[in-house]
């Protein structure tokens, strides 16, 4: 794989709307992809307002970055609107702060238009990035870290209890001990099994945890058109929630001139 590098996409919380911009992946294999912008609308705006909101948008982050750049618009709010009934197309395209249009781009105007990737990397130089010579040595670090692991198990779950059998038959000592664990596990299971083994907290929250899954997956059986609906519910709340966490630890401007 030839090597690239990725920036980080900036988040800006604005008023009664975000914007994220995502910049073009800088690499030396052959793309038709740019920089992307997306507007995501939070409280309702008359058609106009959106497609004002959306090309000032267009215009900053173009002059910001000089990329070629492909703006979206989205709604996070509930509202009768549809993105093609702001403009003929729903999206914006252009290369720069006076050369775009409610459409796709032009035929080879991204080739036309976009900067050699020295000159990406320059533009996006004060953005955090990761190359994938980075990603490279966090994916070994990880697949070492993965195999250590599997040896670790192996090692505890067969090498040691086949050692401890072994042992057992070289010297009394070793015997004697795999008696006794022998002896200590099957008195374990039997006062679980008899319901005189004093159990943890872990493990009493664990059976409580099951029994509590039984009982909702017993009651979703009998109304499957309820549990749909409180699926439904439940994904939009934890919509919410991750949108108003998101919103909270992001950013406010407003933009500039």
């Amino acid at each position: 794989m030839k090597p690239w590098v990725r920036f980080e996409n900036v988040e800006v919380k604005r008023d009664g709307y975000y914007v994220s911009y995502s910049p073009k992946f800088v690499s030396a294999a052959n793309d038709d992809s740019t920089a992307l912008l997306s507007v995501h609308l939070l409280r309702e705006h008359n058609l106009e307002e959106c497609k004002q909101i959306a090309e000032s948008e267009f215009e900053y982050w173009i002059k910001r970055y000089p990329v070629p750049l492909q703006a979206l618009v989205k709604f996070e709010c509930k509202t009768a609107h549809r993105i093609s009934n702001i403009a003929e197309c729903p999206y914006i395209c252009g290369v720069s702060e006076n050369e775009y249009r409610w459409g796709g781009f032009l035929d080879n105007e991204l080739e036309t238009y976009m900067p050699l990737n020295d000159e990406l990397k320059v533009i996006y130089s004060e953005l955090p990035s990761k190359t994938s010579e980075e990603a490279d040595i966090k994916l070994n670090q990880n697949i070492i870290g993965m195999r250590a692991m599997k040896w670790f198990v192996l090692f505890t779950a067969v090498f040691i209890p086949a050692l401890i059998a072994f042992l057992g038959w070289s010297h009394p000592v070793f015997s004697a001990l795999a008696l006794l664990f022998t002896w200590y596990k099957c008195a374990d299971k039997w006062l679980l099994l008899s319901g005189r083994k004093i159990k943890t907290e872990v493990e009493l929250a664990a059976e409580e945890d099951k029994r509590l899954k039984e009982h909702h997956h017993y009651h979703c059986k009998l109304n499957p058109k309820g549990f749909e609906r409180l699926k439904l519910d439940n994904f939009k709340a934890s919509r919410d929630e991750r949108l108003r966490k998101k919103l909270e630890g992001m950013k406010s401007a407003e933009i500039e001139n």
